[in-house]
Parts: structure tokens; C-alpha cells; sequence
């Protein structure tokens, strides 16, 4: 499955598309861990974790290389979901694979929380950033 995540305005959340189609939102509080998901109509609370286990597959959150991002691989080395970020000025936004084999609602929460593991990245390179720039 093949989704994307969009920032439609300056508010900490997301949405997990479909192409046009909206499947997940995602909201990141600014100023505490964890996040909620929710997919259809039904929320989901997100915990930072590097492992992830779903439909009885185990899978650790790692770096892919550069152009292919960071996901959660099995210990076959099977890529359960992957994604890349891009920041803007103001907006974050994404693109998003998951198993094809994972149930709807399964991928869905892989999507969830690997979009949210990626936004939580960007957020902490942008202010090492903002940091080094301010102590020059």
C-alpha cells in the first residue's frame, strides 16, 4: 500500500492519503511524546516504540539509506513499512509504503506510526538546527 502524508495547514496534524482519498488522520502534540491515529472514525494512541508487531510479525525501526528513508524491517529483512520526510518552511509532508499483506487496519497503523517516527525525526534535525544557528 502506497500512501502519502500531508500537512493541510500549520496545525500538528496530518493526513494519511490514499491518493486523493483521506484514510488516517494524525495528530503530534508539540510539547509531549506520543501521538494519536485515527482510521475511521476510531482512534488509536501512538507510544514512540523502535519495534513494531503486528499481524504476529516483528519488525525494528531502522534507517534504509538515504533516498529509500527509514522502517520497520523483520528480522528476515523484509520491510514492513517504509517511508521518506520532507520539511518546509512550515509544513512537513511524506510518502508512505506498508506490506501489501497487512490488513487494512494494520497498515494503517504502520503508516501511522512510521509517519509519526518520521515527523518526530524532522522535528528534532530542524531544531538542532535552529540550535546551532542561534548559539552562532
Amino acid at each position: 500500500m502506497k500512501l502519502r502524508f500531508v500537512q493541510p495547514k500549520l496545525r500538528r496534524a496530518w493526513e494519511l492519503r490514499r491518493g486523493d482519498e483521506v484514510v488516517a488522520i494524525l495528530r503530534i502534540p508539540a510539547f509531549r511524546r506520543g501521538a494519536e491515529v485515527q482510521i475511521a472514525g476510531e482512534r488509536h494512541e501512538l507510544k514512540p516504540q523502535r519495534v513494531l508487531e503486528l499481524g504476529g510479525r516483528r519488525a525494528e525501526w531502522k534507517g534504509l539509506g538515504r533516498k529509500a528513508g527509514s522502517g520497520f524491517v523483520g528480522p528476515d529483512g523484509e520491510t514492513l513499512a517504509r517511508g521518506t520526510v520532507r520539511t518546509g518552511l512550515a509544513k512537513t509532508t511524506g510518502e508512505l509504503e506498508v506490506a501489501d499483506e497487512l490488513p487494512e487496519q494494520e497498515a494503517l497503523l504502520a503508516a501511522g506510526m512510521t509517519a509519526y517516527l518520521l515527523i518526530r525525526k524532522a522535528d528534532e534535525a530542524s531544531g538542532a538546527v535552529a540550535a546551532t544557528i542561534a548559539a552562532t
